[in-house]
């Protein structure tokens, strides 16, 4: 088999293969006409039996060699066909006859039933009654196609039913016949056919393929139940192709039975398929999965269809069917197939990276000499595969790769018309778009070195394809949107190519409408130098000279140059004022910041120096994001509709620029605005105590960088420790990465991950509020909200959150803080005088006296006791045995029980014992509390549990050794 089906999916499994083709001349449009009303009936409901459906596969186009397999897969087997014919006249009727049974006779070895669609003739020959020919006087007149055809399909299911009732009922016994691939029947010549070995083999693959024919005909269950017998015979004979056939199989059953919606991506028509009756009031309904792709319900059909794989299961023997179909060089199309299958299911349980290793693998997969035709499809079907699974940059790359397959040397007539549709839509994966207003929203998105090439590529297309307007269009815009990008060399390079360009087409201001109804907007080349007294981006002030303030836009920062072309000025002061305008909660820090002791000690200025002044712009808002997040990205929505603002990365503009600005931004943006006000005087002027004031507005979008869409903890090993879960998004459009306490998490756009950081808990009790008025005069609430803010910037310094100064505070509830407090009980257990903590190993040597001592530290508010402890060794066998029985390994130097009397608030009290090990080995004291309940206080039952000692005990030569 040479020609792979990309669009086959798990679910095809279940069909029946129909070829629909012409016969003779047909014109090809009422063909296709035809054959879509034929194709049309995708399902058809059998007769007398309400459980059972049986779903057709239509082709107009199958090779004979991809027929040969269908004993190793039946639903690849062509056992219907239609025949399309025009016929004017009895002559006609005689050779379109005869075709017809020539046709059959290709597909004779598979064919279960035929029919011939006649159009065109009338009188006696058209009054026949014949069940395997229609006649029809025209195209227009043929009303009931649709339903010969179902007549036909339901005749397909009674001989499919037939074959699946004489081989689930086989009698041969010993004599089963051994099913073969094409290129298996040479290596089995000659073989013993009386080894048990070889009768495995038969049984395996028949067992397989009677389960290929229940799932055909619609029993789900009798098909998986076959599949998993065919699996253990398989294995137990090493037959690796048709093992991979069998898992296949149960693969496509489980898909069938998770996903009746189907997985290719087309509307929700396909119905489950129960095989008993008392399933019959519970099956799924079609396309009633919930976000996450499964099934609501698929728990108790599970309990019943107990040979149905888990949605973990079903991706685990796909790529183990994968594996065995990698061993054989010929089953190259199945193993490729088998791996677009599994990335569709992969798809709908929205698993990408699980996904991209499918794909990857399908990449290497050699199929030997393909056509340039067919290498272009196969780059296609990998780009549309990846847009699937949101990888957009690779589906660009592919797809760009099947663009330049287009124009391939070797190819006689080159399609640049099908190069250049490929290349346009590669422009979104690659982050490029061909409105130059998109360029003047910031930052540069996207690989400019990628994007600069694949303008060129476009500039190319277009001229090959005789369309030089639309090359100037291009290449204009390249020079517009990528002039910061361009070298010296290059830049002369791209003008000479535009200057060579419009000699011959001028270019025009007037919008290009591609036929696929894109439009290139004109290029209002406003990048290009150009000399003005005062152009964009400049401001003049005119006194006895000129200045111009420059305004030189960075990261984060920005520069006013100052220069002075005729007198010497000396700067007087430079005032600061700020106007913001903010819809947000709380502003953290400086807003801008300066530094004037650089610039006036080079004050006065002389002829032709310039003075640069750096302002800083900083500002921190609050990182909370609604923990509904996470649902939104599952249900694959706009994820920053609905969320709370924060900011690390900043855009400055200039007021006169502020109408550019897009009206459009999410919600989650905040902008802040400030006015820069100058006062500089210089020569005579100054003399007489003028000056002159300049005011630069500045506007600074504040975008977010990451939120905290939620934050809980788990306990650590130790009772001073917790893990702190931070669920950490990036709704930026670039790759961000996240330090907090020497950990490192890197988050691809619009990506969420968790990040676990091992903390200790913190003495909150010791934190005092602040004194200032404003805080006592404050209501219950208002101080409880200060005490919060200090909480949480003390776990942020100990987080140290660093790559954008990330803040936790906005999003610490009452819960996170109470499991991050220190315990009002805390309890140290030293062994020899070494703390026991963190899963630390205490060492000691058998028969030496071993001290152990307990403290108590009580750091609540009131007193606690009494308590009294006893100390239980045991031994723990690590594989669910406990022994408690160590009367003769572990004795007490006193008692084993200790007593606690009351112990005052920032009391202490220590219990001091000891034991001897008799024997070497590795023993865990536990030690059990009990206490008056009255003296609890209320404190949680955490407080009360000690941690287990873990001592080994070794012999005095090793221990000395």
């Amino acid at each position: 088999m040479s020609v792979p089906d990309y669009q086959q999916c798990a679910e095809d499994h279940q069909t029946v293969l129909v070829v629909v083709q012409p016969l003779g001349v047909v014109p090809e449009d009422q063909f296709f006409r035809i054959y879509r009303r034929v194709a049309s009936v995708s399902q058809v409901s059998v007769r007398g039996d309400g459980q059972r459906t049986l779903y057709i596969r239509y082709r107009h186009h199958y090779p004979p060699e991809n027929n040969e397999w269908g004993d190793f897969q039946t639903h690849r087997k062509a056992v219907g066909l239609v025949a399309v014919a025009c016929c004017g006249s009895a002559r006609e009727w005689a050779h379109t006859s005869e075709r017809f049974h020539g046709l059959k006779e290709r597909f004779a070895a598979t064919l279960y039933d035929s029919r011939l669609l006649v159009f065109g003739l009338s009188g006696e020959i058209a009054e026949q009654q014949r069940t395997d020919v229609a006649f029809y006087p025209t195209f227009d007149d043929c009303a009931d196609v649709e339903k010969r055809v179902e007549d036909f399909v339901e005749s397909i299911f009674i001989v499919l039913e037939s074959k699946r009732l004489d081989r689930a009922t086989d009698k041969a016994g010993d004599k089963i016949p051994l099913l073969c691939v094409p290129f298996e029947k040479k290596d089995f010549v000659g073989l013993d056919t009386d080894s048990r070995h070889y009768k495995k083999r038969c049984q395996g693959r028949t067992r397989k393929h009677v389960g290929d024919l229940c799932l055909q005909a619609g029993m789900l269950q009798d098909a998986l139940v076959h599949y998993h017998m065919a699996v253990e015979l398989l294995r137990s004979v090493n037959d690796f192709l048709w093992l991979g056939a069998a898992l296949e199989g149960l693969c496509s059953a489980s898909v069938i039975f998770h996903y009746p919606g189907g997985t290719a991506g087309k509307s929700n028509t396909r119905k489950p398929s129960i095989s008993t009756a008392t399933d019959s009031g519970k099956r799924h309904r079609p396309g009633a999965l919930n976000s996450s792709g499964i099934s609501a319900d698929t728990s108790t059909e599970i309990g019943r269809t107990k040979n149905c794989l888990s949605p973990d299961d079903i991706m685990e023997k796909y790529k183990e069917a994968i594996s065995y179909y990698g061993k054989y060089k010929n089953a190259g199309v199945i193993e490729l197939e088998t791996c677009v299958k599994a990335v569709r299911v992969l798809a709908i349980q929205k698993r990408a990276m699980e996904a991209s290793e499918f794909l990857q693998n399908a990449v290497y997969i050699n199929l030997g000499q393909l056509s340039e035709e067919e290498k272009i499809q196969r780059y296609s079907v990998l780009s549309e595969l990846y847009e699937l699974i949101g990888f957009h940059r690779k589906s660009a790359f592919f797809k760009r790769v099947a663009a330049m397959q287009c124009v391939a040397p070797t190819i006689p007539e080159p399609g640049w018309t099908a190069c250049y549709r490929l290349l346009l839509e590669t422009l979104p994966g690659y982050s490029l778009s061909l409105d130059p207003k998109d360029f003047s929203k910031g930052t540069h998105r996207g690989w400019a070195a990628v994007q600069m090439r694949l303008l060129h590529e476009l500039v190319y297309a277009s001229r090959r394809m005789g369309n030089p307007g639309l090359s100037v269009r291009h290449l204009s815009f390249l020079l517009q949107t990528m002039l910061d990008f361009l070298s010296d060399q290059e830049k002369k390079e791209v003008t000479q190519s535009l200057e060579n360009y419009t000699s011959k087409c001028p270019g025009g201001m007037s919008i290009i409408t591609l036929p696929d109804g894109l439009q290139l907007p004109p290029v209002p080349f406003t990048k290009l130098p150009i000399v003005s007294t005062c152009g964009s981006g400049m401001w003049a002030a005119k006194s006895s000279g000129d200045f111009f303030f420059k305004k030189l836009l960075k990261s984060k920062t920005f520069t006013l140059a100052i220069s002075e072309t005729l007198m010497i000025f000396h700067f007087l002061s430079l005032s600061l004022s700020l106007s913001l305008s903010l819809s947000l909660e709380k502003l953290f820090g400086e807003f801008l910041s300066w530094d004037m002791h650089d610039a006036l000690s080079r004050l006065p200025l002389k002829a032709g120096q310039a003075l640069a002044l750096t302002v800083n712009i900083s500002a921190k808002l609050d990182f909370s994001g609604q923990e509904s997040l996470l649902q939104d990205l599952n249900d694959g929505q706009n994820p920053h509709v609905s969320l709370s603002s924060s900011l690390t990365c900043v855009r400055a503009h200039t007021h006169t620029q502020a109408s550019n600005t897009d009206s459009n931004k999410s919600d989650y943006n905040h902008t802040l605005e400030a006015v820069l006000s100058f006062r500089y005087s210089g020569g005579p002027g100054r003399v007489d105590g003028y000056y002159r004031e300049l005011s630069l507005g500045v506007r600074v979008d504040v975008e977010p960088s990451v939120f905290f869409t939620r934050i809980s903890t788990l306990p650590a090993t130790s009772t001073r420790q917790c893990h702190l879960l931070l669920d950490v998004f990036n709704p930026t459009e670039h790759e961000l990465t996240l330090s907090a306490k020497n950990q490192e998490l890197v988050l691809h756009s619009s990506e969420c991950q968790r990040m676990a950081i091992q903390v200790d808990r913190f003495d909150f009790e010791s934190l005092s509020v602040p004194s200032h008025d404003a805080v006592r005069q404050g209501s219950a609430y208002e101080q409880e909200e200060e005490r919060q803010q200090l909480q949480g910037g003390l776990i942020s310094r100990t987080l140290d959150l660093r790559q954008g100064e990330a803040s936790v505070e906005g999003v610490l509830t009452q819960l996170v803080l109470e499991h991050l407090q220190l315990a009002p009980l805390q309890w140290d257990v030293l062994v020899n005088g070494h703390a026991c903590d963190c899963d630390v190993v205490a060492d000691c040597r058998v028969g030496d006296a071993v001290a152990l001592e307990v403290k108590l530290t009580n750091r609540s508010k009131g007193s606690v006791g009494p308590f009294s402890l006893t100390v239980v060794p045991f031994q723990d066998y690590q594989n669910g045995v406990q022994n408690y029985e160590l009367q003769d390994a572990v004795t007490f130097i006193g008692s084993n029980t200790f007593y606690i009397d009351s112990v005052s608030p920032a009391g202490k009290s220590v219990c001091v014992g000891a034991l001897l090990f008799l024997y070497t080995g590795d023993f865990y004291l536990s030690i059990k509390f009990q206490g008056d309940s009255a003296g609890q206080q209320d404190l949680p039952a955490a407080c009360f549990s000690l941690p287990s000692i873990h001592v080994r005990a070794q012999d005095p030569i090793e221990a000395a050794a």
